[in-house]
C-alpha cells in the first residue's frame, strides 16, 4: 500500500492518497480530475475527507454523487478570488425570504429547462448526474454559481438569464 504522510494541524494524519487515487483511475474517472484532486487534497481538508468517504463507499450511486461534490469542491477552488470579496450580509430574519426567493428562483429555471427537455437532456448536456440535479431544484439550498453557469451554458441562455442575488 502507498501512503503520502500528511501533517493535519494539530496531529499527523496518514492518508491513502495513492490508493484512492489508483482506484478512481480503475473505475475510469479522468486522469485531470485525479490530478487535481492530488494536487488540492494536502490544502483542503473537506476534498481529502471527501475521497476517503468515496473510497470506503460500495453503493455505485453514492459513489456518483461524492464525485459530484469533489467536482463542485475543484470548481469552487478555481474560482476562488484572489482578494476577499464582500458578501450580501444575511440576518436571520431574512431566511425565509431567501428561501421562498431561492424556491421561485429555481421553480422558474425548472420551467426554462422543461422546455429545453427536461431534467434528463439537462443532465446529458451538462454531465451533471440527473439525481443531483433533481435534488437540485427541489431543495432550499442556494444555487452554486458554477451549477448555474452549467445550466446556462447547456441551455444557451446568457449568464444574465441564471442571475441571482443569493447565489454562493
Amino acid at each position: 500500500m502507498s501512503y503520502i504522510h500528511i501533517h493535519d494541524g494539530n496531529h499527523d494524519k496518514d492518508l491513502h492518497v495513492l490508493d484512492i487515487l489508483n482506484e478512481m483511475r480503475r473505475v475510469g474517472l479522468q486522469s485531470t480530475f485525479f490530478c487535481a484532486l492530488m494536487e488540492n487534497c494536502q490544502r483542503y481538508e473537506g476534498i481529502r475527507d471527501l475521497m476517503e468517504l468515496w473510497f470506503d463507499e460500495t453503493n455505485p450511486k453514492e459513489r456518483e454523487k461524492i464525485i459530484v461534490d469533489l467536482q463542485e469542491c475543484l470548481e469552487d477552488i478555481v474560482e476562488l478570488p484572489s482578494k476577499p470579496v464582500e458578501r450580501p450580509y444575511l440576518r436571520f430574519d431574512d431566511l425565509n425570504e431567501i428561501k421562498r426567493d431561492v424556491l421561485e428562483f429555481k421553480k422558474q429555471l425548472r420551467e426554462e429547462v422543461d422546455r429545453h427537455g427536461g431534467i434528463s437532456e439537462l443532465a446529458r448536456r451538462t454531465g451533471i448526474p440527473q439525481s443531483s440535479l433533481s435534488r437540485f431544484f427541489t431543495s432550499g439550498s442556494m444555487p452554486r454559481r458554477t451549477t448555474l453557469y452549467k445550466i446556462a451554458k447547456a441551455l444557451n441562455l446568457p449568464e444574465s438569464a441564471v442571475g441571482f442575488k443569493w447565489t454562493r
